[in-house]
């Protein structure tokens, strides 16, 4: 199956670009970099394809020439591109995280694994953690729910079919800034395992994420709020619309190892705040809302859903523009 990997850069291509193209080569992956107003002007990969931000400006889909510049939410354009291009799969990464050995593995659908029974917000991190000691959650998990719920996995496994699978990132893996703040050195070494989320909750990043071409919709990062929330809010609006569907996400460890770029905690911190405010109320909101299964309500659940938190105040009331561009463009490739 065609498989594209969508990294962001606003950076001289590094070392963990070069093995990525050196793994997207040997495995014939297409291989797309979306660049920023930030990125160096003579970024050159010698495979795969490069958009500056002039390119972008240039491609026929309308996203890309209403997406304000310097903003993470212009990795949409890279899933569209892959769209554009066929890909039965998507993978979404950043420059700072590097592939293992298992990372050019071939992808599958269907996995037999446990899963969860647990309903309610769980830290998927203790299921992949070496060090049942070490105390560390994932990014956007609601802060009161951090050490609340014991995970509890059924005995038996089952073969099931995973649209969207998210691996964890080992060394420097994605947690929030008041984990960072409060360890200086982190040093994370995770499992080799999987797992069926089930019906429980829990949030996900842009990290290291396998989305199927089917549910390209779902991969829209929202545009109206900062870079540290964008992944967070897009989790949850794709986990709850899959529930609805009967649809679950499986959990992977660990293909990847992460090498952050240098941050400032204090900044990261600020743009996670609404995160730490309002994550569980995002969850709870849309979980009151009267949506619809079926792939054919992807649009309508969306819009519904983004109009309640405008309404709320999470994103602006700019962001419907945003999204219904998201949505025609994406109609538009899958008619292709």
């Amino acid at each position: 199956m065609k498989t594209s990997l969508v990294i962001t850069t606003i950076n001289p291509p590094n070392q963990n670009i070069k093995k990525f193209i050196k793994g997207c080569i040997s495995n014939k992956w297409n291989l797309i970099i979306i660049g920023d107003k930030k990125t160096p002007k003579n970024f050159k990969i010698k495979y795969g394809k490069y958009f500056s931000f002039d390119d972008q400006i240039k491609l026929s889909n309308s996203f890309a020439k209403i997406c304000p510049p310097n903003n993470y939410a212009r990795k949409n354009i890279g899933y569209l591109i892959s769209a554009e291009l066929g890909s039965n799969f998507i993978i979404e990464t950043d420059d700072d995280n590097g592939p293992k050995n298992n990372y050019f593995k071939e992808i599958k659908l269907n996995h037999s694994v446990n899963q969860i029974t647990n309903r309610e917000w769980i830290n998927i991190y203790d299921l992949f953690k070496k060090n049942k000691k070490e105390k560390i959650w994932p990014r956007g998990l609601p802060l009161e729910e951090i050490f609340k719920n014991k995970i509890s996995i059924q005995k038996k496994k089952f073969l099931n079919y995973f649209y969207l699978q998210q691996g964890v990132a080992e060394i420097n893996p994605d947690v929030d800034a008041i984990f960072r703040l409060l360890n200086k050195k982190i040093n994370i070494k995770f499992k080799n395992y999987k797992v069926s989320l089930g019906n429980a909750k829990s949030t996900f990043n842009s990290q290291n994420t396998i989305w199927h071409k089917s549910i390209l919709k779902l991969m829209y990062l929202p545009v109206t709020c900062t870079m540290r929330c964008t992944d967070i809010w897009r989790s949850i609006i794709a986990l709850h619309i899959l529930k609805i569907n009967n649809l679950k996400i499986l959990f992977f460890g660990t293909n990847m190892y992460q090498n952050r770029n240098p941050h400032k905690l204090i900044n990261d911190f600020k743009l996670e705040i609404p995160m730490y405010l309002n994550s569980k109320f995002v969850s709870e909101t849309i979980e009151n809302l009267n949506l619809k299964n079926g792939i054919k309500y992807f649009d309508n659940n969306m819009i519904k859903i983004y109009k309640c938190l405008i309404k709320n105040k999470i994103f602006k009331y700019q962001e419907m523009k945003y999204l219904k561009c998201w949505l025609k463009d994406c109609n538009k490739v899958q008619k292709q």
